[in-house]
């Protein structure tokens, strides 16, 4: 099975007026060979390669994202700039093997974790911010593919997604950071992915209703009781923040950017961009910049909307 179901994990997130997403084997140009999957531990950025998956620091003027320091055979790497592009550095170095995928900055802004997709499976790593102390975290299975998606509110703990190697049947974990990686599965049904609480402590679940084209609707969990509360279907944007989420609307030839509320209501929009087919759509939690990239065809760069204004700061350029 292997990197296939880099296809289904890796919500990529472009969203139009329907429930629907981009796919990252797409945004991972769909032939990433599973053969090509360890580094050497000596690789040199190309220029012009492929950057994805902006995250923002919490507490400080940055973006993680993961690009491509080759493309044959494919390899991915962690990469830390400052808003404005600068002091670009890369942080999952030490890391050697692995195509490694979708940075989450923890909440005082000290370690990066991401997943790294192996020849068989993926497994989620811890990084300090400068590099430094790579770390694995909790697995459910040897084989398995692991997904981190989101910190607790203290920090001691992590929500992650998980499914066999044999077919894509995602659950949603729960780990305690603080005591050795303890492991509580919180669904059973092979069908969730992308649990991620809000700055309120309520958590959030997709229950994933097709695989080909990627469509999911969102559900309110509760932690205490283990079980689902309620689907929350209006609610689009992928990534939260805060208590809020942004989705992004296809036009003729422009997408424009919608802040939502968790229960999904339009609240307003904060921009269009002169691009179409976006990924990762993200927004800081003081709601002054719309990260995102753009599709393979526009380069498949990182970028800035600064909502105040209108301007498109590009992070990286391809």
């Amino acid at each position: 099975m292997g990197i296939v179901m880099l296809a289904l994990s890796l919500i990529a997130c472009q969203r139009g007026p329907k429930k629907t997403a981009k796919t990252t084997e797409q945004a991972s140009q769909e032939n990433i060979d599973e053969t090509s999957m360890e580094g050497n531990g000596e690789e040199v950025s190309e220029k012009g390669t492929a950057d994805l998956g902006p995250n923002f620091n919490p507490v400080g003027s940055e973006v993680a994202y993961y690009s491509y320091v080759s493309e044959n055979p494919p390899v991915a790497r962690i990469f830390i700039s400052n808003l404005d592009g600068s002091n670009t550095r890369q942080v999952s170095h030490l890391d050697s093997i692995g195509f490694h995928v979708e940075p989450k900055w923890s909440r005082d802004g000290k370690k990066i974790v991401y997943t790294s997709f192996l020849e068989v499976g993926s497994r989620m790593m811890v990084v300090d911010a400068d590099g430094e102390n790579p770390t694995e975290l909790a697995t459910v299975s040897d084989d398995g593919f692991h997904m981190f998606t989101s910190w607790d509110l203290s920090g001691d703990g992590y929500f992650f997604f998980h499914w066999p190697k044999e077919e894509f049947t995602p659950d949603a974990y729960y780990a305690y950071y603080a005591k050795d990686g303890k492991v509580e599965r919180l669904t059973e049904n092979g069908k969730t992915n992308r649990p991620q609480i809000t700055e309120d402590g309520v958590l959030y679940i997709n229950r994933v209703e097709s695989e080909t084209p990627y469509v999911a609707t969102k559900q309110l969990y509760d932690m205490e009781n283990k079980k689902i509360i309620k689907d929350i279907p209006e609610l689009e944007g992928e990534f939260i923040v805060g208590k809020h989420t942004v989705k992004s609307v296809e036009n003729e030839d422009s997408t424009t950017f919608v802040l939502e509320d968790l229960q999904g209501n339009d609240l307003k929009e904060l921009g269009t961009v002169p691009y179409k087919k976006i990924m990762f759509t993200t927004i800081d939690k003081n709601l002054e910049y719309v990260a995102y990239n753009t599709d393979f065809a526009d380069g498949a760069e990182i970028h800035l909307l600064k909502i105040a204004t209108g301007e498109i700061i590009k992070v990286t350029k391809n």
